[in-house]
């Protein structure tokens, strides 16, 4: 493959600065990002931290519960029983806190470049994904310039870096829709602004008296720290720099308790000149950023022109002629926005990631656990990034131990810990909704479930490894916790168990009067992910070795009474069931499939092991429609992906990766439903439209053509299970399979050239793909293992 068509699987570029927010190019360390806006003679650098959250720690998890413990959940259970849905669903509005709190934006830093003046030329803006650093320059009178922008890994700071022909000076300047707590004060190389952040935000479909409220006795203080290492003028609410050819500027941010009232040194502290060499710091953030990137990449053929469009424009094309590395393209921005939102020590990604510019943010640009932060993760382990899994990993073991455990004991009368489908930095873990939301999204009492498998799948990528056997017995208090509420929560009968009360996200039936009703008994989603958490438990428990008696009795019985759930079922119509009992669809097109839970991600749906159900599950995802918002479409994808249905992958993808319409998102109130709108795609920066933004759409993307590529579940490699037709030759290289096997595959005209396999540690795996047949291959650390299309098997030391 040439340079230039490398290039295009790893380059986003403009020859016009950006026009929205959604048009900027994102750059992040997993703490600080910055979006970079872009213009001839300035930079506009959109500022986030995902430390800058509103809220006060400690605040109670149960505020505004008006009926809570083992009573309450009665007499819903009763109302369920009798059949009265509305009066389950009034009894649950009665349980529910106000809101989650806000992951805030920081402002913008303005970047002016002073001195040349008239018309640019040569405009161009990218972001290199290999290097994660976002580029323009141009020319103007005689001055070519040229910025760079990247969120430095080594040192925590955003740095932008101004390179010009001839001396020029820059004007900076910070603002934010914040509360200002002091002017931004010089501080001889630079500047530094003080914000209050609010103790309380309120969701954009809430409306109380004081949507943003301020405490400044209480509240908590971002301050934004802006220098050059060389002696500023003050200029209006920033300062002018000396004239050079060279400028760095650093960008820190800060936030905790506000200190008391202070101005700034006026005197320059020269930084170390290590810090102030701009090359030196651009090489090391580098070959930090390359570590990861390049451990694993796709190569698909682009279209010949690729190399000379905009990529909004690339985009557009697509749609009319094929550009199989577009999905190339996409791949590795999710990778990239994993990386730049999720590093260890950090906090999970929000629904926007580390990118949010509005106050309140898109559903408070906080956490959606019922879909949607699981699915930021799924690439983590398969794409080679498994230690940016490490901050959802974290914050579920201190949900579990903080206030998901209040939610399970003071609200549900239950043991261990739940966390329903709204949170926030604080660990919010109760419903949501003030009294008044409706259950179909307020009330979902299995996130703490589902994100308590997510530490299983960790461990399953690297199960040879001492640090992920550590990993794991750090989260099994949380994976076992959540054992304890799920044993609470099911309720055993003569007749067998059941879940009550239950919901299936987000989604309606139609009760008999045509009402539509939330609320039922033993949803198939609540179903698959108890069972699916047994089986982990089990699973769990003999590699750490468990020896609790207490500990290993729930996990048999965890074991025998989801066993005990209503199985899944096939209705009249051929599709899979999605409640306990026949139920009329009250939104047949509806985003969610929740009750394909067990399809993907997990795999207690296949066609292999389950044909009859795999078949169900495959008119279920027909019955609802191709068409959907952007992470929808995306699940889809990895759906017919797990179906083996490359022709469908196809077709999802090309939704997927299609322009979004119009010049901004359309209006969406506060729970994910989008007025007249289901249509996902792409922005101009390729930010996935829900609408509006969601960073899960991108990441699911990369997760589902992962999937379409390489699938490792039960025991057995599939090689291209779902290959896209399109995609007649292409590479992948180091991408991640159960078991500790890392595989590099060559395919041309949709069959298998070469294999490469190497393990972490030794293991047995059986290998079926396009021409390859390799039962009980057996795998050591240090080889490498090359299987060729006709079943031979050979072996190397790498």
């Amino acid at each position: 493959m040439s340079t230039q068509a490398r290039a295009s699987l790893h380059t986003l570029q403009y020859a016009h600065p950006s026009r929205a927010w959604t048009d900027a190019l994102p750059v992040g360390n997993g703490r600080r990002g910055a979006m970079c806006a872009g213009g001839a003679g300035y930079e506009r650098l959109w500022l986030n931290d995902l430390e800058a959250w509103s809220g006060l720690p400690g605040a109670d998890p149960l505020a505004g519960v008006e009926d809570r413990a083992a009573d309450a959940l009665a007499a819903v259970r009763r109302a369920v029983d009798d059949g009265d849905a509305a009066e389950a669903e009034r009894l649950l509005q009665r349980q529910q806190t106000p809101w989650v709190q806000a992951f805030l934006p920081l402002g913008r830093v303005d970047v002016e470049v002073a001195g040349p003046t008239g018309e640019a030329s040569g405009y161009h803006r990218a972001l290199d994904l290999t290097t994660g650093i976002a580029s323009q320059h141009y020319g103007i009178d005689g001055c070519r310039v040229q910025h760079e922008t990247w969120a430095d890994r080594p040192t925590g700071a955003i740095l932008h870096r101004v390179v010009a022909s001839r001396p020029v000076r820059l004007r900076l300047a910070h603002d934010a829709r914040l509360r200002r707590r002091r002017a931004n004060t010089p501080t001889g190389d630079g500047f530094e602004a003080e914000w209050w952040l609010p103790v309380d935000v309120a969701p954009g479909h809430e409306q109380p008296a004081e949507p943003i409220r301020y405490d400044v006795e209480r509240g908590r203080v971002a301050t934004v720290t802006v220098s050059v290492g060389a002696r500023c003028e003050a200029s209006d609410d920033g300062v002018l720099t000396p004239p050079a050819t060279e400028h760095l500027v650093r960008v820190l941010t800060r936030v905790g308790p506000a200190a008391p009232e202070a101005h700034a040194a006026s005197t320059t502290v020269a930084a170390p000149r290590r810090e102030r060499d701009g090359a030196a710091l651009r090489e090391a953030h580098i070959a930090v950023h390359r570590e990861q990137y390049l451990r694993c990449s796709l190569e698909l053929p682009s279209h010949p022109d690729v190399a000379m469009l905009d990529t909004d424009e690339r985009v557009r094309r697509a749609s009319e002629r094929p550009d199989p590395g577009l999905a190339a393209l996409a791949f590795h921005y999710g990778r990239y926005l994993l990386m730049a939102g999720s590093q260890p020590g950090g906090r999970p990604l929000t629904l926007q990631g580390l990118w949010n510019a509005e106050l309140p943010g898109p559903w408070s640009s906080a956490y959606t656990t019922n879909i949607n932060l699981q699915m930021a993760y799924w690439p983590a382990e398969v794409t080679a990034l498994g230690e940016c899994h490490e901050p959802l990993l974290r914050f579920v073991r201190e949900v579990a131990a903080g206030p998901g455990a209040v939610v399970a004991r003071d609200l549900h009368g239950a043991d261990g810990w739940a966390m329903h489908h709204n949170s926030d930095v604080w660990g919010h873990a109760a419903p949501v909704g003030a009294g008044a939301g409706d259950p179909a999204w307020a009330f979902w009492p299995m996130g703490g479930v589902w994100l308590a498998l997510h530490a299983w799948e960790h461990f399953a990528f690297s199960p040879g490894t001492d640090a992920d056997v550590a990993e794991l017995r750090a989260s099994w208090p949380a994976v076992v916790g959540a054992a304890r509420f799920a044993r609470s929560w099911i309720q055993r009968d003569r007749a067998g168990a059941r879940t009550s009360p239950s919901t299936s996200p987000e989604n309606h039936y139609l009760d008999a009067t045509g009402a539509m009703r939330s609320v039922d008994e033993s949803s198939t989603m609540d179903c698959e992910l108890l069972r699916e958490l047994g089986d982990v438990c089990a699973s769990a428990a003999a590699v750490l070795d468990e020896r609790d008696q207490e500990v290993t009795a729930l996990i048999a019985e965890l074991v025998e009474t989801t066993g005990l759930l209503p199985s899944l079922r096939v209705r009249g119509d051929g599709t899979l069931a999605e409640w306990s009992r026949d139920l009329a669809e009250a939104e047949p097109g509806h985003r969610h499939l929740s009750h394909l839970v067990g399809l993907f991600p997990f795999a207690r749906i296949t066609p292999e092991r389950t044909p009859e159900l795999a078949d169900a599950a495959r008119a279920s995802i027909l019955g609802r429609g191709e068409e959907s918002t952007g992470w929808a479409l995306a699940w889809r994808a990895a759906m017919w992906a797990r179906l083996g249905d490359g022709d469908r992958v196809e077709r999802q993808l090309a939704l997927a990766l299609r322009p979004a319409d119009g010049d901004g998102p359309p209006a969406a109130d506060g729970h994910g439903h989008v007025a007249g709108e289901h249509r996902g795609g792409l922005y101009g920066n390729l930010f996935s439209a829900h609408p509006p933004f969601q960073v899960d759409g991108n990441l699911g993307l990369t997760a589902a053509i992962a999937e379409a590529l390489v699938q490792s579940h039960g025991g057995v490699l599939r090689l291209l299970p779902a290959l896209p037709p399109g995609w007649v030759e292409g590479r992948v290289h180091g991408i991640r399979a159960r078991g500790g096997v890392t595989v590099d595959l060559h395919w041309s005209e949709g069959r298998i050239l070469t294999v490469e396999l190497h393990a972490e540690g030794p293991c047995r795996i059986d290998v079926l793909g396009p021409g390859i047949e390799a039962l009980g291959c057996e795998l050591r650390p240090g080889a490498v293992t090359r299987l060729q299309p006709v079943g031979h098997l050979a072996e190397g030391v790498s």
